[in-house]
C-alpha cells in the first residue's frame, strides 16, 4: 500500500476531521493556552514563530488522528499490516506466558493503530491496560474497536487481581505518559525542563508478571503510515533500582518528543501535578 491512494472513505474523514480541527484548534482556540503553555515551558529556547509552528502542525495531525481512529473498525488485517510497520518485530517474539513483555508508549503520532498492529500478531494472547471513560457508549465503542483483533482489555486498577487467576499472557501494551493523578505511587523526575510526575504502573507490574518491558516508538512516516521499534527499558531478570525503569521510560519518550514535537498531544494538563 505504500505510495497508494487512501480508499474514499478515508479521504473523506481526513478532509472533514481536518476542518473541524482547524475550526477548533486554530479558530476557536480549543485549549490554545494549555497548549501555548505546555510549549512555551518545554521550550523556552525557541523563538515564538517555531512554537506557533509547531501548534499549527500539532492540529493538522490533531485532524489526522481523528480521522484515522474514525476509519480503524474498517481497516482490515491486511492494510493494518500495510500501513503500521514494525521495524524490529523479532524483540518480542519469543514473548509468551510466564515470559511476557510489557509493550510502553506514550501519546506520540497514532499510539492506537501501533496496538492494533501488536495485537495482530499476539491476538487473545495479548492484554490492554486503559482506564474506563465514563460515557458508557464512547467506552464501549473503544472498547470493540481495540479488542476487535483478539486482544482483551482490561482496566488498570484491577490488573494485578484479573492477571493473578489467567496467566496465558504474552504481552501488555500501555499508554503511561498520563498525569498519575490518583496512582498512590508516583515518580518524579525532569520530563521536557520540567518537574514531572510519571505514572509508575509499568515498571511496579514487570516484577509480579515476570515481564520485560519495551518502549514502542511509534514514528509518522506520511499521512496514514507509520512505523513501530521497540528497545528494551531493562533485561529480562535485570535487577534494577526502583525508579530506573520508569526513568529511562521518561529520558525515551522525550527524546521521542523533541524529535518529533508536533506528534505529543500538547492539548492535555501533563503538569497540573506539583510535587
Amino acid at each position: 500500500m505504500t505510495g497508494a491512494r487512501d480508499p474514499l472513505g478515508l479521504r473523506i474523514l481526513y478532509a472533514v476531521m481536518g476542518a473541524a480541527a482547524w475550526f477548533a484548534y486554530r479558530l476557536l482556540g480549543l485549549r490554545r493556552d494549555v497548549i501555548r503553555g505546555n510549549l512555551e515551558r518545554s521550550f523556552p529556547d525557541w523563538s515564538r514563530e517555531r512554537r506557533r509552528a509547531v501548534q499549527r502542525e500539532f492540529a493538522t495531525r490533531q485532524g489526522e488522528l481523528l480521522a484515522e481512529l474514525l476509519y480503524t473498525p474498517r481497516l482490515s488485517a491486511d492494510e493494518v499490516r500495510q500501513r503500521v510497520v514494525l521495524t524490529n518485530p523479532e524483540l518480542i517474539a519469543d514473548a509468551a506466558p510466564g515470559q511476557a513483555v510489557m509493550l510502553v508508549t506514550g501519546h506520540q503520532n497514532n499510539f492506537e493503530w501501533a496496538l492494533q498492529r501488536v495485537a495482530l500478531d499476539f491476538g487473545a494472547r495479548m492484554v490492554g491496560l486503559y482506564k474506563p471513560i465514563r460515557n458508557a457508549r464512547l467506552d464501549a465503542w473503544f472498547r470493540g474497536m481495540r479488542q476487535r483483533f483478539g486482544s482483551r482489555l482490561i482496566p488498570a486498577k484491577t490488573v494485578l487481581r484479573v492477571l493473578a487467576r489467567d496467566r496465558d499472557f504474552a504481552a501488555i501494551g500501555i499508554v503511561a505518559d498520563q498525569a498519575p493523578t490518583t496512582s498512590p505511587q508516583k515518580y518524579w523526575t525532569t520530563f521536557l525542563g520540567q518537574e514531572t510526575a510519571f505514572y509508575m504502573g509499568p515498571e511496579l507490574l514487570t516484577r509480579p508478571l515476570r515481564a520485560q518491558a519495551f518502549y514502542g516508538r511509534v514514528r509518522r512516516r506520511s499521512r496514514g503510515r507509520y512505523e513501530v521499534s521497540f528497545e528494551p527499558l531493562h533485561g529480562r531478570g535485570e535487577a534494577v533500582p526502583k525508579g530506573t525503569v520508569t526513568e529511562r521510560y521518561a529520558q525515551t519518550l522525550e527524546a521521542e518528543v523533541r524529535a518529533d514535537p508536533a506528534g505529543w498531544w500538547w492539548s492535555h494538563k501533563r503538569w497540573k501535578l506539583k510535587r
